[in-house]
């Protein structure tokens, strides 16, 4: 997930947190979240997913190392389960891997999709442990990336080779893709074998990417979302001699001359779902979405990451310095978010265009492209679930549209791919919150319960892939 998710993730936990903070005594700690906190680390590595996730979290495959040893790390898991593997490095050290278990047929594959690289991480700034020690205390695995992404890596590997190991042959093909470049740059990895390697993509039906949103709180999953659209999404910082000229810009360009558009079915039914776990105001607008989009007052208070399901919106940091005086340098930051349908660069190339005139600097633009939404219901998505429901009884399960950053399903739906963001690990709302930041941790008893939900839905799967 590229590194605008940590600001839209890190506004919603805050949103929560505040719901939180009402009550007046946290709860009991059992003797369960004792033994839990107690464990040793000797004791958590005798089980093999967590050994596997502290191994491949101290392989450094940030953008100045590359994703080949960790690719590497990959490879060597799946040839000794027998798995076929196929290293692709577009650039020296920039790779992915490819792994696949033959099914009885070739159409209606699924592609288990992950990235191999992390955010930067600043060892300075890491308090509990140095980003790629991999450390181990009170329950937590510490380390960068163990959440974004590579702790879902290794449930969708260990859900693969589990099929492996019990000579379960799925009726349609089992695919994973660890890819390059997603977190900066998105040009070496899904992008480049879209473009360079179309076949081996054929016959996939489905695809399960990051972007699902699962809320615990006092450690019970709230509600259980899969990401089945995102607004659309461009970025770019703008440098100037003075913050004042950057500021002037953002007050230009704070309200853009957008249309307001009806809502996706989807987006109407995702936000009736978070609307009862969110408070008030948020929860009665959410619910009337029409209304809303009818009431320019009600919908100038909605918040960029629901409002952007609407209308055009942007997003503008404050002006910060780049460089110390006396020859100093400003920069801003801008999110432009678009509806489903609506492409971005629509506002983001004109707002471009009037900093170059200011003779400001642009420093890397990106624009995702116009975002389409995946089929839901299908019986694909009905067998998640099911198969959810099982491990989680009660939980809500439904669409859960996100915004305000890009992942790379949004090219998998752009070329008409069914695509859908599923965490298989339900998190903390103070753990989803260190995404790209310092300490990045994953609670482990939470790290294997979606270990198992993923390897019961590869086997509904490959024994059921119809659902």
């Amino acid at each position: 997930m590229n590194r605008h998710v940590a600001a839209a993730t890190a506004a919603l936990s805050i949103l929560f947190l505040g719901a939180c903070s009402r009550r007046k005594e946290p709860p009991p700690i059992t003797p369960a979240e004792v033994e839990i906190a107690t464990r040793s680390a000797e004791s958590w590595l005798s089980e093999e997913p967590v050994r596997l996730l502290r191994d491949y979290v101290r392989i450094d495959t940030s953008l100045d190392q590359g994703e080949e040893k960790g690719t590497e790390f990959l490879r060597r898991f799946f040839e000794c389960e027998g798995i076929q593997t196929e290293v692709i490095c577009p650039r020296p050290r920039r790779c992915n891997i490819f792994a696949r278990i033959p099914g009885r047929r070739r159409e209606g594959a699924l592609l288990l999709l992950n990235h191999v690289d992390v955010a930067p991480a600043f060892l300075t700034l890491w308090k509990v442990a140095p980003p790629f020690e991999g450390r181990i205390k009170a329950g937590y695995l510490y380390g960068r990336g163990v959440y974004d992404m590579k702790s879902i890596a290794i449930a969708q590997a260990l859900a693969m080779s589990n099929l492996k190991r019990h000579g379960i042959v799925p009726a349609s093909d089992v695919l994973f893709l660890g890819e390059a470049d997603e977190e900066v740059g998105q040009q070496l990895g899904s992008r480049w074998l879209l473009a360079h390697r179309p076949e081996l993509f054929s016959g996939v039906a489905q695809v399960l990417n990051e972007g699902g949103v699962v809320e615990l709180l006092l450690r019970e999953p709230r509600y259980w979302g899969i990401e089945t659209v995102q607004s659309g999404y461009a970025t770019a910082e703008l440098e100037a001699p003075t913050p004042q000229a950057l500021a002037a810009l953002a007050d230009r360009w704070r309200k853009l001359n957008s249309p307001v558009v009806l809502p996706h079915p989807q987006v109407v039914e995702g936000f009736r779902l978070l609307a009862n776990h969110l408070v008030s105001p948020l929860t009665d607008p959410l619910r009337h979405l029409d209304r809303v989009r009818r009431h320019p007052a009600e919908l100038a208070i909605l918040p960029d990451r629901y409002g952007s399901f609407l209308e055009a919106r942007a997003f503008w940091s404050s002006p910060f310095r780049v460089r110390p005086e006396p020859a100093g340098l400003y920069r801003i930051v801008l999110v432009v978010s678009t509806p489903p349908g609506m492409p971005p660069e629509r506002y983001f190339d004109p707002i471009l265009a009037d900093a170059r005139s200011q003779g400001m600097a642009v420093i890397q633009p990106f624009s995702g492209g116009t975002t389409a939404a995946s089929p839901y219901p299908t019986p694909f998505t009905e067998m998640l679930r099911r198969v959810t429901e099982g491990r989680f009884p009660g939980v809500p399960f439904g669409p859960l549209p996100t915004s305000g950053s890009f992942s790379t399903s949004m090219l998998f739906r752009q070329r008409g791919f069914a695509t859908y963001g599923f965490s298989p690990i339900p998190m903390n709302i103070t753990d989803t919150s260190r995404r790209h930041r310092n300490d990045e941790r994953i609670y482990l008893p939470d790290f294997l319960a979606g270990v198992r939900l993923l390897r019961d839905v590869l086997e509904e799967f490959a024994l059921r892939p119809g659902g």
